[in-house]
């Protein structure tokens, strides 16, 4: 491997450890209080960052749909029954439509 891809390999390596690392500090703190909140954060947060979830604002129906895509484009385990409804219950309460902040950090959580 010549030094060049070596270096772009481990600055790759690096930035992945660097997400991880986000990842592993986040806590169901960070999502709004209210019914759901563990569940969804345990399922959403294997995948993404509450920041992900946080700047999304949509229907009942658009976070039902979103699980669909999400299974479909990414691989996420299917979410069904009681759990699914827990948890579109939960982001269409705390992250409905119409509700983002203007002019803030889209990457904030609260």
């Amino acid at each position: 491997m010549s030094g060049a891809r070596a270096l772009a390999a481990a600055a790759l390596l690096s930035l992945a450890l660097s997400a991880m690392a986000a990842h592993a500090q986040e806590t169901p703190a960070a999502l709004p209080e209210a019914p759901g909140r563990e569940e969804t954060f345990h399922t959403c947060v294997a995948c993404h960052g509450t920041a992900v979830i946080s700047r999304s604002r949509l229907s009942r129906e658009g976070w039902d749909e979103l699980m669909d895509w999400m299974t479909e484009k990414h691989g996420m385990p299917r979410l069904e029954g009681e759990e699914r409804r827990v948890i579109v219950d939960y982001l269409a309460r705390v992250f409905p439509p119409g509700t983002q902040r203007r002019g803030g950090n889209p990457f904030l959580t609260r």
